[in-house]
């Protein structure tokens, strides 16, 4: 900036010409007024003023009386590219939103009572909070808005915009969105979301989908906490829920499972689980078919489409055809020389459609096959959940432990800690889980199960 000034400053000598200084000056202003509107919206709308323009030519030293008309477009040059620069600089607006139909309380606070509220942003983007809802505005800024859903239905018309960045929060799922129109519910007493998509995408995150499961537009997503089940349907199947191959296929859940093996409890000592667990490579399981090697695709005869990967699939929502294909080619042989991608589909495929039984067996084969991987580690953290919800909890907390060994940061480490906390009063009092439980509000004050965590730490 110094730079500009002794440049401006060089090039203007000590004649006077008061007139067309004046013209010059106005004409200065009127061309950097324009360039700003159109740049910044009138960011620089400031710099119109008159006296403003006098204060930056003293900064560069060149007032009305010392500035010449030979050299003048010197100085109009110089002081363009300073603001110029100024523009390139200036922050983005933040974004600013109107509450309507309800009263907005401190901290983006927003409940509507027996009407619908609306929040209305400044590009455009509109949400809409059915009655008995509650949501917060948790942060603003020019990109989009992060906002938690504490409970009820939400309906979200997001402007698309280049860099544009929204996310929902409700309890421990995130629904990350740059430009759609979609609808999404959470009710807190059950831990059931549902994501209704009418235009465009988004990516749910959360404890049953770390990953993140993609929708596309006409796709319902329903997710149940308690069950562990995540399923994906069309918005137009007359409200059913369930797989894409069919809400009338329902398989048993994995919570009522038995551990691996049977009555036989299992922990991470013992990761063969059942018979279906990884066996030498090269070998075939009993009774086995053979058949193509396992893959996410078989080869497709010339001029026919190849068929989608098993992960593709999984986030399409089509679990049913995952784990057919599977047994098709041999159960026993996937998990022995299965990739580590189809591994992973192959679990998320049986969780989601409550094939516990082949859930176990693909995350056991994923971490004897692929110890250390992100995958591998959470497999630690998801055999624990299914023996827990399968009625072992002393057998979880093993699970949880090596878990939380592995990867202390991992996306499953607040539930694994809490799970451990739950288990641990079941099995061995609350004495003995309020050491877990002050560690847990210590790592995570605000995490979904803070409330029971405050519980045993209070006398």
């Amino acid at each position: 900036m110094s730079r500009l000034a002794d440049l401006a400053r060089e090039g203007i000598p000590a004649d006077v010409d008061a007139a067309h200084d004046a013209a010059e000056r106005a004409r200065f202003v009127e061309a950097v007024s324009r360039g700003a509107a159109q740049r910044r919206g009138g960011a620089l709308g400031w710099v119109a003023d008159l006296s403003r323009v006098d204060a930056w030519l003293r900064f560069l030293g060149l007032s009305p009386a010392h500035a010449g008309r030979a050299r003048w477009g010197l100085a109009l040059a110089g002081a363009a590219a300073l603001a110029v620069a100024l523009v390139a600089l200036w922050p983005a607006r933040r974004l600013d939103y109107a509450v309507e139909g309800a009263p907005g309380a401190a901290g983006g606070y927003v409940a509507a009572a027996a009407e619908e509220a609306r929040l209305r942003f400044t590009d455009g983007t509109t949400v809409a909070l059915a009655p008995g809802s509650a949501l917060r505005v948790a942060e603003v800024d020019a990109a989009g808005a992060r906002m938690l859903l504490e409970d009820g239905r939400a309906s979200l018309r997001v402007t698309p915009r280049p860099k544009a960045r929204w996310s929902v929060e409700a309890g421990p799922f995130a629904v990350l969105v740059t430009g759609t129109a979609f609808d999404v519910s959470w009710t807190r007493g059950d831990g059931t979301l549902r994501v209704d998509l009418h235009e465009g995408s988004v990516t749910v995150r959360g404890p049953l989908a770390p990953e993140g499961l993609p929708l596309r537009a006409g796709q319902r997503l329903v997710a149940r906490m308690r069950e562990g089940d995540v399923q994906i349907s069309s918005v137009d199947a007359a409200g059913a829920v369930g797989s894409a191959a069919g809400p009338a296929e329902r398989a048993p859940s994995s919570a009522g499972a038995a551990p691996p093996g049977g009555e036989r409890n299992t922990g991470p000592g013992d990761v063969d689980g059942d018979a279906g667990a990884a066996r030498p490579e090269g070998s075939r399981a009993e009774g086995a078919p053979a058949g193509p090697p396992p893959g996410g695709s078989t080869a497709a005869p010339d001029g026919a489409a190849a068929a989608p990967s098993w992960a593709k699939r999984v986030a399409a929502g089509d679990f049913r055809s995952v784990l057919a294909e599977a047994e098709q080619r041999g159960l026993g042989g996937v998990l022995e020389r299965g990739s580590l991608d189809d591994l992973v589909a192959l679990a998320d495929a049986a969780r989601y459609a409550r094939r516990g039984d082949v859930a176990q067996r693909a995350l056991t084969a994923t971490r004897k096959r692929f110890p250390g991987t992100s995958h591998g580690k959470a497999a630690a953290f998801l055999l624990g959940r299914m023996v827990d919800d399968g009625g072992s909890p002393g057998a979880a907390v093993a699970w949880y432990d090596a878990y939380l060994a592995e990867s202390p940061g991992g996306p499953f480490a607040a539930e694994a800690l809490g799970r451990k906390m739950v288990a641990v009063e079941r099995t061995a009092g609350r004495a003995a889980a309020r050491p877990v439980a002050e560690l847990y509000l210590k790592r995570h004050p605000r995490g979904a199960h803070a409330p029971v965590a405050r519980d045993l730490v209070e006398p």
